[in-house]
């Protein structure tokens, strides 16, 4: 499929692999819970705004800790990181069902899940970037279908487990599967994937020559010493943070591509969290809400590699495309309050997911394009921290106004206000652009 960077077809399909598993289990595990969310109200006698809040703060756990993805690669290989982290959160899920309260559920899958998930899923993006020179659309829309896959099975299959074993036993067996993703980390290269040289190198300080006599005291050379190590630490530290990639903070490229990213991946979060407890309080049954996800999660897979293809293929232009799918998942969440029929509720779940999973996978293409391959792995742990900023602060809503109102239609309105907002972000570069272009026509002589 296209050509490949010399030597690294293997490792670039494993990566595909990889992502594709860990799009697939961080919707198993957000959509999991989502359906759980009445079940686990009732079962620990909380409300639901703070039930959801608590399934928020995962998500914004799984956001934060990305900022460690690269320094960990730098030091472990992606191949060490990603087999201990797809280990690690098959193993925190197995132990999150012997959990006794709301708040041991969200600290065990917090702490644990959510730093090996976010970790494993920012080094695989980032290797597709490295290893695929062509058809990086095809490639990453086949990877990030892992997400829709989830949203087509893990409604129905959760609601089954549900019913026959509660929801410790749902978690248990979830649990169980998701330690796979580790085997799919053990399929890559033992060296680590970028093999570049801005490894730390440790500096001379002469250590090992010995002071001519009378070339200077005894206080000087202990002086000296000193110096060189505090020297030697500070230069260790310093390479040491140049990894967690701060910089690229500083790039106006960097936010016009994270707006889009943040507005949606907080949206799309939420209407996980949410959606099953939206549809049965439109009067639906657990498994029509189920049977909605299982249709949206259908056009996911299909909006992520068409489009993704069709980019490639250069039969559609990328910022077109990206305003499009943010304009029609926006609308289809915005009409909520006013979307109350069996049929009508399956196709806007349809256009909302295969809006914001399309827009999931041309955001990658959009931010390596701004930015380039080198950066992909700093940039996305920076866009997912600014998310999870945002689901710190907000994720509690939708289950608050819930809990005021009687109803979660107002708080999928104001959802699809925040998608929305992603368009500015194009606009930004549309007048950048147009005022560059314009600075060139005047310093162009005639």
């Amino acid at each position: 499929m296209g050509r490949i960077q010399a030597g690294r077809s293997h490792q670039g399909w494993c990566a595909v692999l990889c992502l594709l598993v860990s799009y697939l289990l961080w919707v198993w595990l957000l959509k999991a819970l989502g359906v759980m969310l009445p079940t686990l109200q009732e079962q620990f006698a909380t409300q639901t705004w703070l039930a959801g809040w608590m399934l928020s703060i995962i998500t914004a756990v799984i956001c934060v800790t990305g900022i460690f993805a690269r320094p960990l690669e730098v030091m472990f290989g992606t191949r060490t990181v990603v087999t201990v982290g797809g280990f690690i959160f098959g193993v925190s899920m197995i132990i999150a069902s012997f959990s006794t309260s709301i708040v041991m559920l969200t600290s065990i899958l917090a702490l644990a899940a959510g730093p090996a998930l976010s970790v494993v899923n920012i080094l695989t993006r980032a290797l597709l970037g490295r290893c695929f020179t062509t058809n990086y659309g095809s490639v990453v829309g086949i990877g990030t279908a892992g997400g829709a896959v989830g949203m087509i099975t893990v409604g129905p299959f959760t609601q089954l487990l549900l019913d026959t074993y509660g929801w410790r036993g749902a978690l248990l067996i979830l649990g169980g599967l998701t330690t796979y993703l580790g085997v799919c980390g053990a399929l890559l290269r033992s060296a680590s994937t970028d093999e570049t040289n801005d490894s730390y190198q440790p500096v001379s300080t002469g250590a090992n020559e010995e002071p001519q006599v009378g070339s200077s005291s005894a206080e000087e050379t202990g002086n000296l010493k000193k110096s060189s190590r505090l020297s030697a630490f500070k230069d260790a530290f310093s390479a040491q943070m140049k990894h967690f990639g701060f910089s690229v903070c500083f790039k106006f490229s960097f936010w016009i591509t994270a707006v889009p990213f943040i507005c949606s991946r907080f949206a799309s979060d939420q209407w996980m969290i949410y959606y099953v407890s939206q549809a049965e309080a439109k009067g639906f049954s657990p498994y029509d809400a189920v049977t909605f996800t299982t249709a949206g999660g259908v056009g996911n897979v299909i909006s992520r590699i068409l489009l993704g293809c069709f980019v490639d293929k250069g039969l559609l232009k990328l910022r077109p495309v990206i305003a499009l799918v943010i304009t029609l998942s926006a609308l289809a969440i915005l009409i909520t309050p006013w979307v109350n029929s069996y049929w009508l509720m399956m196709t806007t779940s349809v256009i909302y997911c295969g809006g914001f999973g399309a827009e999931a996978s041309l955001n990658d293409l959009y931010t390596r394009e701004l930015l380039g391959p080198d950066l992909l792995a700093c940039a996305f742990a920076w866009m997912e921290l600014a998310t999870a900023i945002l689901s710190f602060s907000l994720g509690f809503f939708p289950g608050w106004m819930y809990d005021q109102t009687g109803s979660f239609d107002w708080a999928f309105f104001i959802l699809g206000c925040i998608t929305a907002l992603s368009l500015m972000a194009l606009l930004m570069e549309w007048v950048q652009a147009r005022c560059k272009s314009k600075q060139t026509a005047i310093s162009t002589p005639n």
